[in-house]
């Protein structure tokens, strides 16, 4: 069953169920109030005519006639003594269906069942010199309620079927208005599905209920997935280009060796060099494109607390002596600031940093680590060839190069920025890169520093 037609059905049932409530509790309201009035108002005309006949002579015959001009129309009066046997009788009680006599000692009433029709029936003690006398008793038939119960059910039954028809209306509309956002969302889907591209659901209107939130949600979403897609294809294309440029270079240095490797010693020594350098660019290349796929989903850090200035000093140990011509410097403000982080990950991200600075600058390298209350900050600064100011930004995407022959010639692969940027967002920090043209470039990094420094 469609999600449509159930908010119909409930809807209507619902209705439904509350409506016969309603109306068995005013069938049942009005029977008992109107036969509680019936009853007040026969114990009213008892006292009168009790009253104005009189205790004893209720007891004698000789009053009947007058016993009939106060008697209302369907009303049948017996004067019963108190031996049970009944003195007076006004009317015929035969059609009444009466319940045996007998004799009361308080005012009562009952409603019984007649010959087709409820009657109510009271009975109040005669009292003469304080003594009880007789029972005067009074039945009328209620042919007037029964015409009246008849009119109410039936006003009850045609306001109930008018209200389900309504309901059932009610809970269409309700149900379209509901369903058609939700029937948008998934022909929208369906045309995804079809067409293999993103589109986004229409809003669904300025109120801000559930379902505009699922549809701002799902545009979200859609937002999402095509960033990155796009992302995947530019990754995709750039790593196709990449590992075909190679395969290029590789392949015609495998020709040259073919042709005249043999005869030419140098040729053979180029060949055999630039393949070399072209195997371990892609070997390099691969590593780095599988920590990059590692570091997007998401792997959990083996966070400890460290020495922030420990772990840098140890790295520049390690280039330093790779590299002992080049002079890099190690500044910091006089503390020691503590980190919960991955000392590994740390490592390899100023591994990558001061790589790429000793490949574009033949100066002076320097490394500082300053501390700014909550934040540690790492600068790595050369005063190399620079980058210019409006491609800094450009440099953390996947292999974008600002140049590509140099990229080449220092054996990039234009992967190591984008793994730094990750690894810095894993500690829930920012990167950023201040450079010009011909003015070298710093590299500013700022890490949280852990509360118990």
């Amino acid at each position: 069953m469609k999600l449509k037609n159930k908010i119909t059905l409930l809807t209507s049932l619902w209705v439904v169920c509350i409506l016969l409530l309603v109306d068995c509790t005013v069938y049942l309201l009005f029977i008992r109030i109107a036969t509680e009035n019936e009853k007040e108002s026969l114990l009213s005309k008892s006292e009168q005519i009790i009253e104005k006949i009189g205790p004893d002579a209720l007891l004698q015959r000789k009053n009947l006639k007058e016993l009939m001009l106060l008697l209302p129309q369907d009303t049948v009066i017996r004067i019963v003594s108190p031996q049970s046997a009944i003195v007076n009788l006004i009317k015929d009680e035969e059609n009444m269906n009466l319940p045996p006599i007998k004799t009361v000692s308080e005012a009562e009433s009952e409603l019984v069942e007649g010959n087709g029709s409820k009657v109510v029936i009271v009975r109040m003690p005669i009292i003469s010199n304080n003594q009880i006398i007789g029972t005067f008793e009074m039945a009328e038939r209620m042919e007037a309620l029964d015409s009246s119960i008849s009119l109410l059910i039936t006003l009850l039954l045609a306001s109930t079927g008018g209200a389900v028809l309504l309901s059932i209306l009610g809970g269409t509309f309700i149900s379209r208005t509901v369903i058609k956002p939700i029937s948008t969302s998934i022909q929208t889907m369906q045309e995804i599905e079809e067409s293999l591209t993103f589109k986004k659901i229409p809003s669904a209107g300025a109120a801000k209920d559930e379902m505009f939130q699922m549809t701002e949600t799902f545009n979200r979403m859609i937002d999402r997935l095509e960033e990155s897609f796009a992302k995947q294809q530019q990754f995709v294309s750039d790593a196709s280009h990449e590992l075909n440029t190679t395969l290029t270079i590789v392949e015609g240095y495998a020709n040259m060796l073919r042709r005249w490797g043999t005869k030419d010693a140098r040729i053979q020594k180029e060949s055999i060099d630039n393949i070399y350098d072209e195997s371990k660019r892609m070997r390099k290349m691969t590593e780095q494109l599988l920590e990059l796929a590692s570091s997007g989903k998401g792997l959990k850090l083996e966070t400890v607390p460290m020495d922030l200035v420990d772990c840098c000093e140890q790295v520049l140990s390690l280039v330093t002596k790779l590299h002992e011509n080049r002079d890099i410097d190690l500044s910091t403000s006089g503390h020691r600031p503590i980190l919960i982080a991955d000392p590994m990950k740390i490592k390899q991200l100023l591994l990558i940093l001061l790589d790429n600075a000793l490949k574009y600058s033949e100066d002076r390298i320097e490394l500082s680590v300053r501390t700014e209350k909550n934040i540690v900050e790492i600068h790595v600064k050369d005063k190399g060839i620079g980058i210019p100011k409006d491609q800094t930004a450009l440099v953390f995407e996947r292999f974008y190069r600002v140049d590509q022959a140099r990229q080449r010639k220092t054996g990039g692969t234009g992967l190591g920025l984008p793994i730094a940027k990750s690894i810095v967002l894993e500690h829930h920090g920012t990167i950023q890169i201040v450079s010009g043209e011909g003015d070298g470039t710093e590299v500013i990094i700022k890490l949280p520093k852990a509360s118990t420094d």
